[in-house]
């Protein structure tokens, strides 16, 4: 047994602090520095960015009980305690993760240690050292502190825990304020320290993707003769889009297919550096996607979430180098399972919870069960145990993976964000036919298979003799896009003929009933007192066939250009695209009427030929008629002066820009508006089939082209309040340059009425 004393720490003076932390100088690099350069350089020399890790994923592999795993951390008292453990119980896992610091109390912890020792859970145990007290590291003082905590925590809790984390976030030098010196005095003080308890050592803990973190502390560490037991890694993905997503963070959005990264290439990636060095097991010790992150963009935080952490597991254990997975915190507002239940922001000003998770936060009482809790259990009780088989379809959209288990086999099947995909293109009947259950993310055990795959994924169980093919030619449908529809409510596939479309609806009972009344036979043409417009488009209401009392609208295309016949004919039929970005603004939350239906001729020629249902809006008030008034001077409209409409307008057309939306036709008639009690004034968008979509916000000069077409009809002086209000978050100022742009709209738009003067006289 080492006497527990640290070796000398191997650097040369101690550094003062830098005022912004870095784990490596790269300014006036030291020799500690250099080393770490020529470790970087020998671990990724004979790796080829475009190469060498293949995306693929390993085959006929049993999966441990230990695979999926999440964070806990102190409880306040002894109910937060009991209730963890209950919670525990309830999952089934057999592992956990536990920060600890000087601040931690063993009285608070100890007795949640002996509850999951009792119940056969394994417990990592992370030690993190004070943020103040790494950055003095590798300072005498800073050095010995640790060695005590060390030393302490070791002697109380290493009866409890089967292996102990060195090294937190250590590429974060903000959250973990190491420097590179300073994180091989940590760890050559704390090693020899867990070696001598007999524990596996486990680490570095390096976040995200960064591999030349990976390779460099390796490879410095292999040098001194203390390399890990287990290799750690973050391994977190795609946080702000999907977890099948290709990397843009390594050469940009436009490059992102030439090197192909993804979640399953760079577990992979990380992996073979580990077994460079002679590292040959690898934990990632703590991943998750925040609600903040989610909410930037889309709507229904919480399903997205769950759907995210099924989608997340399911691929990493496709990839097979990784044994564990550790989600984030059980308990907490922004990432837990289990919602804290205090509604409180936390404080992450000095370190996030994937550095520290200090303790289980709220009162046990109030936590409450996130669908991210239900879909980890039935995940962890579909998968633990099971073997793994194929990864039958990736990528381009659509994920199959294959898995047997007792006397079953089954699918897990989902789509990318947004995607739809035919059961019935990627099944045989037969297979279908043969189905023994079916059930949902969170383990509820569905009637009959539903006519699409989502993005929300669906376990496929048959029995366990029956060769189960997947169709050649199975996709995700390639130009539609599906909001997340109520719950209780899904998608019915309509197909006659050449005829085809889709219906939302809550049963198929009321998917027949709207097919009934709106497919091809039976649509009509619309009558003169229920249209509300006509122009390239007719657009009339009609009776709501599952309900008399409410009113459906319809829009269906009545001329197209004939160079639009030309320049259009690789895109969806203008139905489409109107149930496409009605959709996408479902998707992102934003105010909108909900699509029904949409009905199309499959001859891309026919291009009148098709048409989309939607719910009425319920106002028949618009922006326009606001505008409209303030325009002729009119001081109120509906009890609000201008300006006060105006900011109000202008909060919500910020909104969807800050979601993704560039919406191309944003007159003041396609903004529709519902006055609420207190003053408050609810904001619609119709007309969406020219809106643009992306996972991030658009161009300034996109957006304000979409407050041009809007204001452009007021007085220079309204236009220039609106731009004012809008600009003002961003700190930018309305300029010349933004005043002339509107004026040059202007004539563009006086052209564009001479233009359709000019028409009219020819046609007459």
């Amino acid at each position: 047994m080492p006497d527990g004393s640290p070796r000398k720490p191997d650097h040369a003076s101690s550094p003062t602090p830098p005022t912004k932390p870095r784990f490596v100088n790269l300014v006036s690099p030291g020799r500690l520095d250099m080393e770490f350069f020529c470790e970087v350089a020998k671990g990724l020399l004979s790796f080829s960015l475009f190469g060498q890790t293949e995306n693929r994923t390993a085959q006929g592999r049993t999966i441990d009980e230990t695979f999926a795993a999440f964070s806990l951390a102190v409880p306040q008292d002894t109910d937060a305690s009991r209730e963890a453990l209950e919670r525990i119980r309830e999952l089934g896992v057999r592992a956990v993760r536990i920060d600890c610091s000087e601040e931690t109390s063993a009285d608070a912890l100890i007795p949640l240690l002996e509850g999951l020792q009792a119940a056969g859970v394994a417990v990592l145990l992370h030690l993190v050292q004070p943020l103040s007290q790494a950055g003095e590291m590798p300072e005498d003082s800073a050095v010995q502190a640790w060695k005590q905590f060390v030393e302490r925590a070791l002697n109380v809790f290493s009866a409890y825990v089967e292996a102990v984390e060195i090294g937190t976030t250590i590429n974060r030098a903000k959250w973990s304020g190491y420097s590179l010196a300073g994180f091989l005095a940590a760890w050559e003080t704390a090693y020899p320290l867990v070696k001598g308890y007999g524990l596996t050592v486990v680490g570095p803990n390096v976040t995200d993707f960064e591999p030349q973190y990976n390779a460099g502390a390796l490879g410095m560490l292999k040098r001194r003769g203390i390399l890990p037991d287990i290799h750690s890694n973050n391994m977190f993905a795609e946080r702000t889009i999907e977890p099948e997503a290709l990397d843009r963070k390594i050469l940009g959005e436009t490059f992102k297919r030439l090197h192909g990264y993804d979640l399953i290439k760079k577990l992979g990636m990380v992996a073979w550096i580990g077994r460079r060095y002679g590292v040959e097991r690898h934990w990632s010790t703590c991943a998750f996607w925040t609600l903040p992150r989610i909410e930037r963009i889309l709507a229904n935080a919480e399903d997205q979430k769950a759907d995210y952490l099924v989608r997340y597991y399911i691929l990493c254990v496709s990839q097979g180098s990784f044994e564990r997975f550790y989600w984030g915190p059980l308990v907490s507002r922004r990432e837990g399972l289990l919602d804290d239940g205090t509604g409180l922001p936390e404080d992450r000003s000095v370190r996030d919870v994937v550095s520290y998770y200090r303790e289980l936060p709220g009162q046990a009482d109030q936590w409450r069960r996130r669908p991210s809790f239900s879909a980890f259990k039935t995940l962890y009780a579909r998968l633990s145990g099971a073997r793994y088989l194929k990864r039958l379809r990736g990528g381009e959209g659509l994920e199959i993976h294959a898995f047997e288990k007792g006397s079953e086999q089954f699918h897990v099947v989902w789509t990318k964000n947004g995607a739809l995909a035919p059961s019935a293109g990627i099944y045989g009947a037969e297979d279908l036919a043969a189905l023994s259950s079916v059930s949902t993310r969170d383990g509820q055990r569905l009637d009959e298979l539903p006519d699409y795959f989502s993005e929300s994924p669906l376990y496929l169980f048959w029995p366990l003799s029956r060769d189960i093919v997947v169709k050649p030619e199975a996709a995700v449908l390639p130009k539609m896009i599906a909001a997340r529809p109520d719950p209780g409510s899904r998608y019915f596939a309509y197909r006659s003929g050449e005829w085809r479309g889709t219906v939302c609806a809550r049963s198929r009972e009321q998917a027949d009933r709207l097919i009934e009344r709106f497919k091809p036979d039976s649509i009509g043409s619309p009558v003169k007192e229920s249209t509300l417009r006509q122009a390239r488009n007719v657009i009339w209401s009609v009776e709501n066939p599952l309900d008399p009392a409410q009113a459906l609208v319809v829009k269906k295309p009545v001329r197209v250009a004939w160079h639009k016949r030309i320049l259009d004919r690789r895109k969806p039929s203008k139905s489409l695209r109107s149930w496409n970005g009605t959709s996408e603004l479902q998707r992102r939350g934003i105010e909108t009427p909900k699509v029904v239906a949409y009905f199309e001729h499959e001859d891309p020629a026919r291009v009148l030929d098709n048409w989309f249902i939607c719910e009425h809006a319920g106002t028949h008030l618009s922006a326009r008629r606001f505008f409209a008034a303030y325009a002729r001077g009119e001081d109120t409209v509906e009890g609000f002066t201008f300006e006060a409409f105006a900011r109000q307008l202008i909060a919500f057309i910020r909104s969807v820009h800050k979601r993704g939306v560039y919406f191309r036709d944003l007159s003041g008639g396609n903004v529709l508006v519902r006055v609420e009690k207190g003053g408050k004034l609810v904001f619609s968008l119709i007309d969406t089939a020219r809106a643009r979509f992306s996972g991030r916000r658009f161009t300034r000069s996109q957006r304000v082209a979409d407050l041009k077409r809007l204001v452009f009809k007021l007085n220079p002086h309204q236009q220039s309040f609106c731009m004012k209000t809008y600009l003002e978050e961003e700190g930018v100022r309305f300029t010349f340059r933004y005043r002339l742009s509107f004026k040059l709209y202007a004539i563009k738009a006086s052209l564009k009425r001479l233009k359709r003067k000019a028409r009219k006289r020819l046609c007459l």
